[in-house]
């Protein structure tokens, strides 16, 4: 743990920008049928895409402007990080002094906020063109893709961290570099997962008794908590995320059972999943109420949704997604993005853009 608990260093990294976008790197572009109940109900336009020379691609988040973020490894099993444009030109780079770095989120001035070191001591924030900024939590960062460093459109990241003792905490650093914990009142442990434009969070937290809750955090400090069928939030991407009208996604288990879920303070918990499905995921959402997501068919292989405000949930998966479909991130647009497996678990970004 570094000695300085609350840093932000200012650090160039334009040597680290590799000048990649001079081609484009998408493998194909085709339409595809988005499913209603198993019924060829819409299309949409599918972009298949990787990485620089990458054996690995992943996709983490898309802004409204089209551009994705995520990671890839080289045929040297480097990681690198990229900012891809709606055009599908590449940039990459890389954190200082570290091999390891995790981009978890982007905005719509297209800024990337993740974590990177070999304890996720530090997070970061990289605009684009080129500033990249760090920061540091009093604990570490939790490594996985279910624990994300989000931020909003404003520039205020959230996210979670563990303390020494092994207590979760929920963080906000604004805009102006100020990072202050949050912690649900009494709560055993908080996890922060998603912050809106406006600066309320949302997460999960732990009771006197470690039972699951959800909980938004009103930019005032007032704290709003809700509960899910069974009080289980799900062993696929727990994340919660929660849009500037104060709705809130996510998913539970309840028995054997996976859905998604909706809620907003003052109206039901609404649940949904995919008509056939062993279980359904939320992954994402935007500011008009849509959903992306995914779910599981009776052979326990993944494929993409979107539901829509009014309920309505189409289904798709990528071409050769032999092993599965993951959408990550849905933009205001409506395009999703995510990545899926081959027949050789080998991994490949996508773009879903809806066609009128």
């Amino acid at each position: 743990m570094k000695s300085a608990m609350f840093r932000a260093v200012l650090l160039w990294v334009s040597a680290a920008l590799v000048a990649a976008s001079a081609q484009t790197h998408d493998s194909s572009d085709t339409s595809i049928a988005l499913r209603l109940d198993g019924v060829p109900a819409a299309s949409g336009r599918l972009v298949v895409f990787d990485g620089p020379d990458a054996t690995q691609t992943y996709a983490s988040a898309i802004d409204n402007q089209g551009f994705i973020t995520g990671m890839y490894a080289d045929t040297a099993n480097a990681e690198h990080v990229y900012p891809r444009s709606s055009k599908g030109l590449f940039e990459t780079f890389s954190a200082p002094g570290s091999p390891d770095i995790t981009p978890d989120s982007i905005n719509s001035a297209g800024i990337v906020a993740g974590s990177y070191g070999d304890t996720r001591e530090d997070g970061f924030v990289r605009k684009p063109d080129g500033i990249f900024t760090t920061f540091t939590v009093p604990g570490i960062f939790p490594s996985t893709s279910t624990n994300p460093i989000v931020i909003n459109n404003s520039g205020a990241v959230a996210g979670p961290y563990f303390d020494a003792n092994g207590k979760e905490h929920g963080f906000v650093q604004l805009k102006d570099g100020a990072l202050f914990t949050i912690d649900y009142p009494d709560s055993s442990g908080t996890d922060a997962t998603g912050i809106s434009n406006g600066g309320s969070v949302t997460g999960i937290y732990l009771d006197a008794s470690f039972n699951a809750h959800g909980f938004v955090r009103e930019p005032s400090g007032a704290w709003v908590s809700f509960d899910v069928p069974g009080g289980n939030f799900g062993f696929f991407f727990p994340t919660l995320n929660i849009n500037d009208s104060g709705l809130v996604a996510g998913s539970y288990v309840q028995g054997t059972a996976q859905e998604g879920f909706l809620s907003q303070e003052g109206a039901s918990l609404i649940s949904f999943a995919v008509t056939g499905g062993v279980s359904t995921w939320a992954s994402g959402l935007n500011s008009n109420g849509y959903v992306t997501g995914g779910y599981q068919d009776s052979n326990f292989v993944a494929h993409g949704y979107i539901r829509s405000p009014s309920g309505t949930i189409f289904t798709f998966s990528a071409p050769d997604a032999a092993q599965g479909t993951y959408p990550v991130s849905i933009n205001d647009k409506g395009d999703v993005a995510g990545y899926y497996l081959d027949a050789n678990y080998v991994a490949h970004g996508f773009v879903v853009e809806l066609k009128p």
